[in-house]
């Protein structure tokens, strides 16, 4: 569903094979690689319909058990939360959060993206026009209430997802019913080739019925109004995973404590305190002076000064999130409609897309630490062509503005989510714009107002950063496509032919046809332009030598329970 991130450069290690996610990360510093490794993700649909590999989920113990307490400390920019109820989140931020505290039925992990993997299902079943999915549940399961799992879990948290009507990847689901105990039957609405890639995503993190109705849950049609659970779900959770919500203050601190009845046996860390650092500078030093044990997303600038330190392990690791500038293709919104009239013009989009002084924002402002991919698909994911990357040409983006109706230049309001790191590249994109004739007026917002303003398709223009809630191509394809989803719905894109493509990917079994029709569809965005690709982000994590077991995932960040000292 991906997310707008609070920008951050240099994120928490790990591999990314893509890793996103993850292999474990050398405890030593490393040198930001000048381009990604070779990733280790899909390049067919995760789920193709023909029974998949099942591999078992291996069973994770603490590298030190120990009957003694301990705690673990993270910093990092929460701001981004604005609920921790799996239904209704669509940030960043909550996907670590919920990866640790709900279990999915599958996972991935690195480097086979391509294989799913056993968690709450044994085994699983996909019918050959890939519209029916058939879990096989495991039957030793606990949430942490102490409550088994079973089928009706699942067939509840899933309703639930599609009757509140928040979470588009739940709307994919036609109908999902409980055979038996251990047995779960999904129709979806259309082919999906992808779906066992799409429910190993946080948000389809299976929830303790009885727990949710017993705080106002429910699954019925009419959720969306009737439904007032996520009061309690926002300070509290009904997972299996390791951990256990128990509390979130907004913008200061999330508490996690270890699950009694986890299925993996005790994790290494009894709590985990999750400390807002918004202020790159303080995030260092807490892990510097020790009241934090990891510091998540170590801003570029301080990178030297974190690999210098003799006490602090560095990582980097290539992402597959994509920063992008989306630029409407709607001639009016409710915010700056004056800006949408000039935006709404495919000429514009483009003098803009060949404004960018790319190779500067890398290598100056981003000191190396990205790379530049030619759409939203990241480099790393499919077929994607760096060399089809737009190119910076002063000169063609004058006559492309020209070209539109303005010789002489345009004026036009410059809406982003402002922080410390935002501030400084929305300040870049302006003077770029400036070469060619564009003013930009600068309108930085607080997180949570871009966000709601941005989703209800008020804003002409968004920057921003969209992280993979899943590893397929369909994570962007889905969702950058069709005028009814995501991105594409805020910033009003419509092209039935983009919109066409997008469908056919989601349910094409064929990994060949599929690559064909990525090509297609990337090519027509870049023709578009309605989301210019800016960078794809590595990132830096710093933590505190005695600290092992840390892996990165694309899109959960880390697995709490790997970690000990």
């Amino acid at each position: 569903m991906k997310h707008l991130r609070t920008i951050v450069f240099l994120l928490l290690v790990a591999v990314i094979g893509y890793n996103l996610a993850g292999c474990a990360a050398t405890p030593t510093a490393t040198q930001a690689p000048t381009q990604p490794p070779a990733a280790a993700v899909p390049t067919q649909a995760a789920g193709a319909p023909t029974t998949p590999p099942q591999a078992a989920a291996p069973t994770t113990v603490p590298a030190q058990p120990s009957s003694e307490s301990h705690t673990l400390v993270i910093a990092m920019n929460i701001s981004d939360l604005v609920s921790l109820d799996p239904a209704v989140a669509q940030e960043s931020t909550n996907q670590f959060l919920h990866a640790n505290v709900y279990d999915t039925l599958v996972t991935f992990k690195a480097p086979a993206y391509d294989k799913p993997i056993g968690l709450l299902a044994d085994s699983w079943d996909v019918s050959s026009d890939a519209k029916t999915y058939t879990f096989h549940l495991k039957k030793d399961i606990k949430f942490a209430s102490g409550n088994p799992l079973t089928a009706q879990d699942v067939v509840f948290t899933w309703q639930r997802g599609k009757n509140i009507k928040i979470n588009s990847f739940f709307q994919d689901i036609d109908t999902v019913s409980a055979p038996d105990d251990y047995t779960v039957v999904v129709t979806i609405v259309r082919p999906a080739a992808d779906f066992l890639a799409e429910v190993s995503a946080p948000a389809f993190g299976i929830m303790d019925s009885k727990v949710v109705q017993a705080h106002g849950g429910t699954d019925a049609v009419g959720a969306d109004t009737t439904d007032t659970a996520k009061q309690w779900l926002d300070q509290n959770s009904a997972g299996s995973a390791a951990y256990v919500l128990t509390k979130w203050a907004q913008k200061s601190e999330v508490d996690l404590v270890a699950n009694p009845n986890w299925r993996g046996g005790k994790p290494y860390f009894d709590k985990v305190i999750i400390k807002d650092a918004e202020d790159p500078t303080a995030l260092l030093q807490m892990v510097q002076t020790g009241d934090a044990d990891l510091g998540w997303n170590v801003s570029i600038d301080l990178a030297d000064q974190a690999k210098s330190d003799p006490n602090l392990q560095v990582v980097v690791n290539q992402s597959l999130d994509t920063w992008y500038l989306a630029m409407t293709s709607g001639c009016t919104t409710k915010q700056s409609p004056e800006t949408a009239a000039i935006l709404c013009k495919t000429d514009v989009r483009q003098a803009i897309a060949h404004a960018i002084d790319y190779k500067g924002l890398i290598d100056a402002i981003l000191k190396g630490y990205a790379v530049h991919a030619p759409a939203v698909i990241p480099i790393g994911m499919s077929v994607i062509d760096p060399s089809k990357a737009p190119t910076t040409d002063v000169a063609k983006a004058k006559e492309l503005l020209a070209q539109a109706g303005y010789p002489n230049g345009a004026t036009i309001d410059f809406t982003y989510n402002s922080n410390a790191q935002t501030d400084i590249i929305a300040a870049k994109l302006k003077s770029d714009m400036a070469a060619i004739g564009i003013t930009a007026n600068l309108k930085p917002m607080e997180a949570t107002v871009y966000l709601t303003a941005m989703r209800a398709q008020e804003l002409p223009i968004a920057f921003g950063a969209w992280t993979p809630d899943y590893l397929d191509p369909s994570m962007w394809t889905d969702n950058y496509s069709c005028i009814d989803t995501q991105i594409a719905h805020r910033m009003q894109y419509d092209n039935p032919a983009a919109c066409d493509l997008g469908k056919k990917i989601k349910a094409e079994v064929d990994p060949a046809k599929r690559q064909q029709e990525i090509a297609q569809l990337q090519q027509i965005w870049l023709d578009d332009m309605p989301f210019l690709n800016l960078f794809q982000p590595q990132y830096i994590t710093a933590m505190s030598k005695d600290l092992k077991g840390f892996e990165y995932h694309p899109s959960r960040y880390m697995d709490l329970s790997l970690l000990s000292k």
